[in-house]
């Protein structure tokens, strides 16, 4: 399994809570279409160091390889959609690819 890991900034002059409220709200449900998820997950950020630098969410989406979730961020309706709301609630994400490799894991369910 591959991870496209993105860290999320709000746009300028929305709250935190307006922001988190889209993100994992109607943003979160054209992800879901995507062909080839296989996970997705919201971190809200509490606190940042150093805090100037400070992003708002980390992002999580799972797909089976890059490949696919490369078709996947590519492939329409879901690639305008995607293009379209971010304007509603984002002002600056980064993303890459990751593999986990887990020392602990963490207890189920979380």
């Amino acid at each position: 399994m591959i991870k496209r890991v993105s860290l999320i900034r709000r746009k300028a002059g929305m709250s935190r809570e307006e922001f988190f409220a889209h993100w994992t709200g109607p943003h979160a449900a054209i992800v879901r279409q995507m062909p080839g998820v296989r996970g997705l997950r919201f971190g809200k950020v509490q606190s940042w160091n150093p805090e100037e630098a400070a992003w708002d969410g980390v992002g999580e989406v799972w797909f089976d390889s890059m490949e696919d979730a490369v078709r996947a961020f590519a492939a329409e309706p879901y690639a305008s959609r995607l293009v379209e709301d971010r304007k509603k609630f984002m002002g600056e994400a980064q993303s890459c690819f990751v593999t986990e490799h887990t020392a602990v894991a963490p207890p189920e369910g979380r």
